[in-house]
């Protein structure tokens, strides 16, 4: 099984919340920050858009408040929760400004609403699966974007890897920044087979197998990965980079 040793994106997430605050985490997956916020004292509530997503939640959340929502349209009132938390989801959105003036405003005055997002290629050894799966969906790559430092991935940098960008993203939807912050994730998979399981049960590892099948997205995983080997498994390192900021006080 793939875990993220240490948690240290879930700890920089929930960094300074008291047992007893509110949380609103938004596209809440399958619920690893919800587990963590519980285990810390935090009041839990989760939104996302796949109801099998929050089905997978509430087994690893036994009575977690969880509902089908959209990050743009939150059906919550205002001054609801202590933290608003979007764990990678921005990227995926179609008005991330939006959603993060909607994260405000469910948000309490002076409390905190944290945004994560990936780092550049060059900076998270993931972006080799990409690159390494790219060939097989046949699918022409987009544009490359802006981006310093080597591509590893094959698509160009994904959006809102730019500080300066996210910082000027939350400043248009009324959002005072405090920080952007920088955390290494290591991920370690125990073996070939938990590795390639993840994958095809991902974004980029779905659309790869499709046309190419599962045996031909394990041959190209295990060549690319090679140089990741640790023990029997994998082990990778992403950077990611946190947003805090919230609604001004006052």
């Amino acid at each position: 099984m793939s875990t993220a040793a240490a948690s240290p994106l879930s700890d920089r997430v929930l960094a300074g919340t008291a047992p007893g605050s509110r949380l609103l985490d938004v596209g809440c997956g399958a619920g690893r920050l919800l587990a963590d916020a519980t285990a810390a004292g935090l009041a839990v509530t989760g939104v996302d858009t796949e109801p099998r997503a929050l089905a997978a939640a509430e087994r690893a959340v036994p009575g977690a408040m969880l509902r089908v929502a959209d990050a743009h349209e939150l059906p919550f009132a205002e001054d609801a929760f202590d933290l608003v938390a979007l764990v990678q989801v921005l990227e995926h959105l179609t008005n991330p400004v939006l959603a993060l003036r909607e994260a405000g405003r469910v948000c309490v005055p002076g409390g905190a609403v944290r945004a994560t997002v990936w780092g550049t290629p060059d900076e998270c050894d993931a972006a080799v699966i990409g690159a390494a799966l790219a060939p097989l969906t046949g699918a022409a790559p987009p544009p490359p974007q802006n981006n310093p430092g080597p591509d590893r991935s094959g698509v160009g940098a994904p959006p809102l890897t730019d500080p300066a960008r996210l910082e000027r993203l939350a400043g248009l939807a009324g959002l005072a920044v405090r920080e952007i912050a920088v955390v290494r994730v290591p991920v370690v998979h125990d073996d070939a087979d938990d590795l390639v399981a993840g994958v095809l049960a991902s974004g980029p590892g779905r659309p790869a197998a499709r046309p190419a099948g599962p045996a031909a997205v394990r041959a190209a995983l295990l060549d690319a990965l090679a140089p990741f080997t640790h023990g029997a498994g994998y082990r990778l390192t992403d950077t990611v980079r946190v947003l805090d900021a919230g609604p001004p006080a006052g």
